[in-house]
């Protein structure tokens, strides 16, 4: 009887080599040349290289997502307490990689400006961070009102050093700001609370103008009233003339004659 053998026809009795097939021709328990190990190595090498930059940037989006919440509410707690280094620290470090909520930054560092009584830095703060914020998100209306109360404070402190006309413009920016909120600043949970603080706001700039209008009046009329007094001073001082000098003729016999028309 014949013997069949597990050798393909034609292979002249000899299995393939390694280096005679295909990569799928190849089993797992084959064993490996130095020059297939070398390539491996080399693709896995590459492979490391080219996947390194995403994964340190996903690593950095990571942390900068686990500290943004951490550094939010440190700059909250600092600003409730009246701490102003720890209210511009927590701003400072929330510019890392400030890519996601780019408002939050500018945000915080407004607030310490408040703090520190620099309410023109704390208004070109709150003004980036408006800029930055989405416009319908409830922190944009949480913005709103540190703006508007912080060129309220810049307009009082320009009416109180006399430049009336400075003091307009801030108040005529805090009506503005209020003017330009999105409808979402006054409904929902948002309408008693930002919504009645940017009301008042509005309220408060519009009185201050109406002031200030009402101030500028009575001193253009305090400003009119003396040139009446005095051409009243002259009109009877001319009055007074006039008598005396007829006084004066009747007493020496002139006779005033009424004018006579000339014949020429």
């Amino acid at each position: 009887m014949t013997t069949l053998s597990p050798l393909r026809p034609g292979s002249g009795g000899t299995p393939p080599t390694r280096a005679g097939r295909r990569w799928w021709q190849l089993l797992a328990t084959d064993p490996e040349t130095p020059q297939a190990r070398a390539s491996r190595l080399r693709m896995r090498k590459r492979l490391a290289v080219w996947s390194l930059p995403f994964v340190l940037a996903l690593a950095l989006v990571a942390a900068k997502l686990l500290t943004m919440v951490a550094l939010g509410d440190e700059a909250v707690r600092a600003y409730a307490s009246g701490n102003v280094t720890g209210t511009e620290n927590a701003g400072q470090r929330l510019e890392f990689l400030n890519l996601i909520e780019p408002h939050k930054a500018p945000f915080a560092r407004g607030d310490a400006r408040v703090l520190a009584g620099d309410y023109d830095g704390a208004r070109a703060a709150f003004e980036e961070a408006l800029a930055l914020a989405p416009r319908d998100s409830r922190e944009s209306c949480q913005i709103r009102v540190n703006l508007a109360l912080s060129l309220e404070k810049l307009g009082q402190a320009a009416q109180t050093a006399g430049h009336a006309d400075v003091a307009k413009q801030y108040f005529d920016r805090v009506q503005q700001v209020v003017n330009d909120a999105p409808p979402g600043c006054f409904e929902g949970d948002a309408q008693d609370e930002e919504g009645q603080q940017l009301r008042d706001a509005q309220q408060r700039a519009q009185d201050q103008n109406q002031q200030q209008d009402q101030q500028d009046q009575q001193s253009q009329n305090q400003q009119q009233q003396p040139s009446e007094d005095k051409q009243q001073q002259l009109d009877d001082k001319t009055r007074d003339n006039l008598n005396q000098r007829q006084q004066g003729d009747e007493q020496h016999g002139a006779v005033t004659k009424p004018p006579v028309d000339k014949p020429w």
